[in-house]
């Protein structure tokens, strides 16, 4: 017989249970039954609130997205420095730290490029955060966000942080011997988006 559903925020509870699990195992390992039982529900009550674990896990991503969003703009927003130069590289430093402080999470957020595809609630996360990166770029240069330039340079900053970020969170990094390790600020030091030829 199946548990009575008496849970306060159950979808919340859901959603927390999902992504300590992901600490703890791959996401081919979760299962809605795992969560339910973690949570006291029956698996039904489950999908009260997600039809599947796929939903599931894609609105734990997009979350993911809207938790990096904000501990980019908290980071730019602490500076005693507001150039565009600096609150660039500030939100890169954020950036890796967010992956380090939850690996799991994070690996979730680029693991599956369907999740981009087929979920509007996912590409709106992920394009706002992306959008944090591509405002900082466009007060770089002094030009528009919407500027085809501005775009492709945000890509390339983007894929540095991440670069970095991924080496990181895959254990590459700490095979370097310490001398050899960059940090994260000596990497988003590298950032050049300004547009000017290289000397």
């Amino acid at each position: 017989m199946s548990k009575p559903y008496h849970h306060g925020n159950l979808r919340a509870a859901l959603l927390e249970a999902a992504r300590a699990r992901l600490a703890e195992a791959a996401e081919g390992d979760l299962s809605l039954r795992d969560l339910a039982t973690r949570v006291g529900v029956s698996v039904n009550a489950t999908y009260r609130h997600f039809d599947s674990k796929e939903a599931l896990l894609t609105e734990l991503a997009a979350m993911g997205f809207d938790g990096l969003r904000a501990r980019m703009q908290e980071a730019m927003a602490s500076l005693d420095d507001v150039s565009p130069t600096r609150r660039l590289r500030s939100a890169g430093e954020a950036y890796t730290v967010f992956a380090m402080q939850d690996p799991a999470l994070f690996q979730l957020m680029f693991g599956r490029n369907g999740r981009f595809g087929t979920s509007e609630r996912f590409r709106a996360s992920a394009n706002a955060a992306f959008n944090v990166v591509v405002d900082c770029v466009a007060a770089v240069r002094g030009e528009s966000p919407q500027s085809p330039a501005v775009v492709k340079a945000a890509v390339a900053a983007w894929s540095l942080v991440h670069g970095y970020a991924t080496l990181d969170v895959g254990g590459y990094l700490p095979a370097l011997p310490q001398a050899c390790q960059p940090s994260a600020l000596e990497v988003v030091r590298m950032l050049d988006v300004d547009g000017q030829e290289p000397v």
